[in-house]
């Protein structure tokens, strides 16, 4: 800033008054702090910043250490890496849960892996956002009714076609059950909450064709 005519030191080395926006370029500059840190044999130089984001992470890796080493032990004692003994574990539940499901479905192969496959949220989404196009206010599975989302499942159906599907049924029970009410002069909340629940039964009936 130039006082009563004068440059100071510091505008002079820069040919003239410093701008408010080379005063904030100056700022930021010399706020820019790298610290040096090696890792797995190689040198990174991280931001404040960065280095504030990979402390955290290593405090809540403290509290997990434990755990880790006797998960890491484990492994070792089959001569697997942590990965490859998680991924081990995960196969012989997924073996030991088939197993019970195959039982449950009377030796059904094709059906006990069908539900296995439910059961593990494989293609949880397919058809999400295709429904979203026509009714945004979806914003995932658990805005839908849980009707839906086990009979689209099940049946391998498009989400989209389910819901309609549900929809409609929902449209006709509501008006089948205002008619009856209209009719028998009732009103109250028991048969109200009786009417929401049972609507899920009736598509789930017209669904598999009952």
């Amino acid at each position: 800033m130039e006082e009563n005519g004068v440059l100071t030191e510091t505008e002079e080395k820069n040919g003239g008054p410093l701008s408010e926006a080379d005063g904030e370029t100056a700022a930021d500059a010399a706020n820019q702090v790298t610290i040096p840190v090696k890792f797995n044999k190689e040198v990174r130089n991280l931001t404040a910043g960065e280095a504030a984001t990979l402390a955290q992470k290593g405090m809540k890796f403290e509290m997990i250490e434990n755990d880790f080493c006797k998960l890491r032990d484990l492994a070792n004692k089959q001569k697997m890496s942590v990965p490859e003994y998680i991924k081990s574990l995960e196969k012989r539940e997924t073996q030991a849960r088939r197993e019970e499901l195959l039982a449950e479905c009377g030796g059904n192969e094709k059906l006990a892996d069908r539900v296995l496959e439910l059961e593990n949220g494989e293609r949880t989404e397919e058809g999400l956002d295709e429904l979203r196009e026509y009714f945004p206010t979806v914003k995932s599975l658990d805005d839908l009714p849980r009707a839906v989302v086990e009979s689209a499942r099940l049946k391998g159906e498009n989400l989209l076609n389910s819901y309609l599907r549900y929809r409609i049924v929902r449209k006709r029970q509501t008006e089948k059950e205002a008619l009856a009410e209209q009719n028998a002069e009732q009103s109250s909340v028991g048969s109200q909450k009786s009417a929401a629940g049972s609507g899920d039964d009736a598509f789930l009936k017209a669904l598999w064709g009952r």
